[in-house]
Parts: structure tokens; C-alpha cells; sequence
């Protein structure tokens, strides 16, 4: 195409070339398309009209800005009408080769007389409705276009730019960040808000490439993140946030996009990443006795936490803690930088919350569940503290996986992409400061209070806490099937012979519990604690805990894989 159109400036002859190029068809389908000309072929049209046959055309191997400002200069010395551009390309398709069939000619002269300076919009619907080649991606097309008419865009010279979208969204509601199809994901409304905002052309959404878009962190299935960053090259008009906002649902919310350079890229100049995960206060019991909604923790439970959690501060092999790679993969080596119980718990009703927060390079999937599943097993007795050093081994280990609904990505950081390009005068450094209320209130409302009010109606974590007992920690990984062990004579192992007594005083507990509850006395009898701040639990509780425990229990004595299908791991 540079070659075409070098020639169009240096020689008129060659313009009915760069017209037998916009007639140009390949079959689609069972039907024929035609190529519309594009904006750099209009251009070099026009400019060959303003400037005569003796122009010097620009040189296609200068600079961007270099061949941007001599483009200007010839546009300021003369400036041609879309409507000569469009007369030289009409007159050329008036007469159809006389090789052509009547029926093709007058295709060929239809797509033509559609060709004009200002239907950017309105030939990109055109040709993703073809290639696509489904009455969904027309719709999406047609729609496109018609909002690009209705903004007033047709016709306006807006350059592509590459920018950092930062954003937040509760991904309770979606099947992960990545764009899937059939599948509603948090890539795929934000494509449909860039193409109904005219920011993006319907053939983006297909190739996303087209806007070198990209990621800084993937999250999964029901996984919300606070502080999310995706870097793509979109149209950037003066209002582009409050364009992208008004087409975006309610639960994902743009708070600012930003210039970058170029070459910027969220995933590989994302310096590190900082995940929470929300979860009830009794998860960190020092046993399944105290696993009820009315167990309040205390400052020695959070002090051994924390100890525990920072076994994982460092450089260390998480082979196990992830899944689908080989033990001998370097790259399951990662930087953990910090890991701890987050402020003051929270409560919510009769529940209590606390929030765990680790901060590193990157995450493996998985990695971040199964390195609290192995904390909370230690809490709970199922194994002892060395346990969670010796999975950190390149041996297969089964190890416990957390539920999915308590984790969030708090925030994506780029020290480096900062200090370097931040303070340039050209560009502005990634910063959240400017919008830190916002974000605070989007996630209190929007991911917290969701994550919350799933758990108390779900119970979640109370059935994962019963499911700890199924593990054999520190065996190989071939003894067991689906990660569970092996039942010997429908016996527990003797590995975990802590986790199952506290089990079984959990079931005799809440049983007498619940027998006296419904036996009309009234009185709520306390939880089986040694701590001074545990509070009575509910009729409720009483009897969520035993049919929780019944379940475990029928559990334990099922085989293996009716085992795995019973469990909510």
C-alpha cells in the first residue's frame, strides 16, 4: 500500500491505480466484497490534486511527527474539498472494465459512490458486518455507526492515541476479566463501550491487536479489582471518559485515562501487584469448634497469622501452589514482597470480616488461594507450621484452595514506567491519588459490601473450613485422586488427626446445641471457646454447623471422586 500510494504522489497516471484498488473484491461467503479506499489512499489523492504531478511526496520511512508536519504544510499551501476526491474516484468507476459482467460493474460502482473523506464509521461497520459474518457482529456494526453519527464525530480528524484506562469493577457478576465468547466478561463490555463511544472501530472488537490492547493483571471467574489498568490505542477525544462511562454497566466504572508513550504496555511495565482477600474472622480460628459467624478474633490469633503468612515473604518455588506447569519450570519462581492480616476487622450484621493483603511482582492461577488454603489449614490444626515451607518444594504436593469469591486486585504499580517517563514533561505518571475517594467508595459499595453479603448467604468458607480434613499434607501428590487422600478402610489419617477431632467436637457441640434450641427453652447456649470475646452463637449457626459437619463427615467415607464432586474446593 506505501509503495501505491508513493506512486500516486509522483505520478497521475497511477491514480486509476490506487481506484482499481477500492474495486478489488474477494469472495465472503457466498457473496463478493469490495474494499473501501482508506484514509491514507484519500489523502495522497488530495494531495496530489492541491500540489500538481512535481510534489515531492513525503518520505514513509521519516518519523511519525516529521511526516505528520510535512503532510500539514502541504495541507496549509492548498487544501482540496472531499467532494474533488470523491468526483476523481466516481469518475474512474463509471466505466467498468470491460471484462466485468453487468451485474459486477454495477457492484463495483455502488461500493464506489460510498467513498467518501468522512465515512470512517460508517466503512469500518460495513466491512466488520462482512468479515464477521454472524447477524451479531452487524448489529454491533450498524450501532457503532449510528452512535458515531449521533455524537457529531463524522468527519472529525481524531488520531489514535496509546493511553492507560484505569478502571475498577465487581467481577461477582462475570466470568472473569479475559474476553471469552458466549460468555459475559469484563473485556467484553468494555470493548462494546469503546465502539459505542466512536473511541474504537467494529473491527477492533474482532482483532484486538488492531488496538495493541493489553492487560496488566488477568483476573478470574468472580474476582473484582479495585485498581485495574489496561493500556490501548483508541481514538482520544476531549470527553472519551465520560463517553466510555456512559456505556459501561454499573458495576465497572473508568475513573481516568492517561497519555502514555507508545510502546507502553500495562502487563510488562507493571513494576507489582497487590491483592486483598475478604473473608469471615472465625477462618483463622485455632479450630473448627470456633468456625461460626459469631466467633470475634483476637490480637494473639492475628499476631500467629501473620507470622505464618510471613513465611511466604521472599524468593520461593510455588510449583504447587499453581497448576499446568512442570516442576522443573523456572518460571513458577516468584517475589513476594509482603503478606499480612490488613487493619481492624470489619463487621457486617452479626458477622465479622478481616482482610488479608499480599503484595508481589506477579501471581501464578491459583497461587494466592492455595497460599491462604495452606495458612488456614495450619490454623486449624490439619498440619503443623513446617508444613507450608516443605510445599514449597518442585515435588507434587495437594494443597487446599480457598474459595474464589473473597479475592480482589487492589492495585497494579509502575515504579519504574513513573520514574522514568512520569516526570518528562510529556507525560503524566500513573498515579490513583487524584481519585483515591472514588475509588474507596466504588469499593465499599460495589465489591466489599458484594463480597460480604454473598458469603453470609452462601456460607462459602464454612464449607470449604469442613473440607480441610480430606488432605493428607506433605504426601505425594499421586496418592491421592483429585487432590483428596486415599481413604484407607474408610478411616482418617493419623496426619490429620487434629483437624478431625476438632471436627468431631464441632458436631457433638453444635448437635446438643441445636437439640436444645428447638426444644422451645429459649436460651442460646455460648460456643464451645476458650477465648474470653466469644460471643453466643445463633439457632441458626447451631444448626448450619451440624448439617455442615454431617456433610464432611459423609464425606470422608464416600470414595475419592464422589468425594471431589460432594466438595465445593
Amino acid at each position: 500500500m506505501s509503495v501505491l500510494c508513493r506512486g500516486v504522489l509522483s505520478s497521475k497516471g497511477l491514480i486509476n491505480s490506487l481506484v482499481r484498488l477500492s474495486q478489488c473484491r474477494r469472495p465472503v461467503g457466498n457473496g463478493v466484497q469490495t474494499f473501501a479506499v482508506g484514509r491514507l489512499g484519500r489523502r495522497c489523492v488530495s494531495q496530489f490534486l492541491a500540489r500538481g504531478t512535481h510534489s515531492s511526496p513525503p518520505d514513509f520511512n521519516m518519523e511519525p511527527e516529521a511526516k505528520r508536519a510535512k503532510i500539514s504544510e502541504g495541507d496549509q499551501s492548498s487544501v482540496v474539498s472531499s467532494a474533488s476526491v470523491q468526483d476523481v474516484v466516481s469518475s474512474s468507476t463509471t466505466a467498468a472494465p470491460a471484462s466485468m459482467t453487468a451485474a459486477e460493474s454495477t457492484a463495483v460502482a455502488t461500493s464506489s459512490t460510498e467513498v467518501s473523506a468522512d465515512s470512517t464509521a460508517t466503512d469500518s461497520a460495513a466491512v466488520a458486518s462482512a468479515d464477521s459474518g454472524n447477524a451479531a457482529a452487524a448489529g454491533t456494526a450498524a450501532e457503532a455507526a449510528a452512535v458515531a453519527v449521533a455524537d457529531g464525530d463524522k468527519g472529525a480528524k481524531i488520531y489514535r492515541r496509546k493511553v492507560a484506562i484505569m478502571m475498577s469493577y465487581c467481577g461477582a457478576h462475570y466470568m472473569g476479566m479475559q474476553r471469552n465468547e458466549g460468555f459475559k466478561t469484563i473485556e467484553r463490555e468494555l470493548f462494546n463501550a469503546l465502539l459505542k463511544s466512536n473511541c474504537s472501530d467494529p473491527n477492533d472488537a474482532i482483532d484486538v491487536q488492531r488496538m495493541q490492547f493489553q492487560r496488566a493483571s488477568r483476573t478470574d471467574k468472580g474476582v473484582s479489582a479495585v485498581r485495574q489498568v489496561v493500556s490501548v490505542k483508541i481514538r482520544l477525544f476531549d470527553d472519551a471518559l465520560e463517553r466510555i462511562n456512559k456505556y459501561l454497566p454499573e458495576d465497572i466504572k473508568a475513573f481516568s485515562i492517561i497519555r502514555t508513550t507508545n510502546a507502553f504496555s500495562s502487563h510488562k511495565q507493571a513494576t507489582g501487584r497487590a491483592y486483598e482477600y475478604v473473608m469471615p474472622s472465625f477462618a483463622l480460628a485455632p479450630s473448627l469448634s470456633k468456625s461460626v459467624s459469631a466467633y470475634r478474633i483476637d490480637d494473639e490469633t492475628i499476631q500467629r497469622a501473620n507470622r505464618l503468612l510471613a513465611l511466604y515473604v521472599g524468593r520461593h518455588n510455588f510449583f504447587n501452589f499453581t497448576s499446568g506447569r512442570k516442576a522443573d519450570d523456572v518460571s513458577c519462581f516468584r517475589q513476594i514482597r509482603s503478606f499480612e492480616v490488613k487493619g481492624e476487622p470489619v463487621m457486617d450484621g452479626k458477622w465479622e470480616f478481616i482482610t488479608l493483603r499480599v503484595v508481589g511482582q506477579s501471581f501464578m492461577l491459583h497461587q494466592i488461594r492455595k497460599m491462604i488454603g495452606m495458612v488456614l489449614a495450619v490454623m486449624k490444626g490439619c498440619c503443623v507450621e513446617e508444613s507450608i515451607s516443605s510445599v514449597m518444594v518442585p515435588n507434587p504436593v495437594a494443597v487446599p484452595k480457598v474459595p474464589g469469591l473473597g479475592l480482589l486486585l487492589d492495585e497494579i504499580y509502575f515504579e519504574g514506567y513513573n520514574r522514568e517517563y512520569g516526570r518528562d514533561g510529556k507525560h503524566q505518571p500513573l498515579d490513583w491519588s487524584a481519585h483515591k475517594e472514588e475509588i474507596e467508595d466504588f469499593k465499599r459499595k460495589h465489591i466489599v459490601s458484594a463480597i460480604m453479603e454473598e458469603e453470609k448467604r452462601t456460607n462459602q468458607m464454612m464449607i470449604w473450613l469442613h473440607s480441610l480434613r480430606l488432605y493428607e499434607y506433605g504426601k505425594p501428590h499421586d496418592t491421592r485422586v483429585h487432590g483428596y487422600r486415599m481413604p484407607e478402610d474408610g478411616a482418617v489419617s493419623s496426619t490429620a488427626g487434629t483437624c478431625a477431632a476438632t471436627s468431631s467436637t464441632t458436631a457433638t457441640a453444635t448437635s446438643s446445641t441445636a437439640a436444645e434450641a428447638t426444644s422451645g427453652s429459649g436460651e442460646q447456649q455460648a460456643t464451645p471457646s476458650t477465648s474470653t470475646e466469644a460471643v453466643p452463637s445463633t439457632t441458626d449457626d447451631a444448626s448450619a454447623a451440624t448439617a455442615l459437619t454431617q456433610q464432611a463427615e459423609a464425606a470422608s467415607s464416600t470414595t475419592p471422586v464422589e468425594a471431589a464432586s460432594s466438595s465445593t474446593v
